[in-house]
């Protein structure tokens, strides 16, 4: 199931991680997290500036205690989680996910781009978060939380 969440009185502001991830109900912490296309309106020793993009590799918890902590916003970002068994070597990325450019994402069936992960999350220009999914209970989850959060596909195919 795909999501997106283009308007809501719940987030102050879009692309907030820490909501986003209380939605989940922490089942967040269940993935490793490959960080690509990221700008933010704040950097972080965690999370430094870097001129050349590179993919960044968070687990779970980590990438949990970041975003609660410094409460960032993901102007532009991919996130996408991999479950714990799952190895990738990223600076030998097969596919480099990206937000602007994704193949899929306004397609009548989006999908996650890196083949390995199970989820992703799309930060789009601080205008709408979008939930890729392998596993309906992240997406059933975010929709409980979300009530505004509309079906990506049935609105793609309008």
């Amino acid at each position: 199931m795909n999501t997106i969440l283009d308007a809501s009185d719940q987030m102050l502001f879009h692309t907030d991680l820490a909501l986003v991830f209380r939605a989940l109900q922490d089942r967040q912490k269940e993935f490793n997290w490959l960080l690509t296309n990221v700008e933010c309106n704040l950097y972080t020793p965690e999370l430094p500036f870097d001129p050349e993009d590179k993919p960044r590799w968070f687990t779970g918890e980590e990438l949990t205690a970041l975003v609660e902590k410094h409460r960032i916003q993901f102007i532009w970002a991919v996130l996408s989680g991999f479950r714990p068994e799952i190895t990738i070597d990223i600076k030998n990325l097969e596919v480099e996910p990206r937000a602007e450019g994704h193949p899929t994402l306004w397609s009548e069936h989006p999908t996650v781009q890196h083949p390995k992960a199970t989820v992703e999350l799309v930060c789009c220009d601080s205008s709408y978060t979008i939930l890729l999914s392998k596993d309906n209970d992240l997406s059933q989850r975010f929709r409980s939380f979300f009530p505004d959060a509309k079906d990506l596909d049935a609105e793609n195919s309008r």
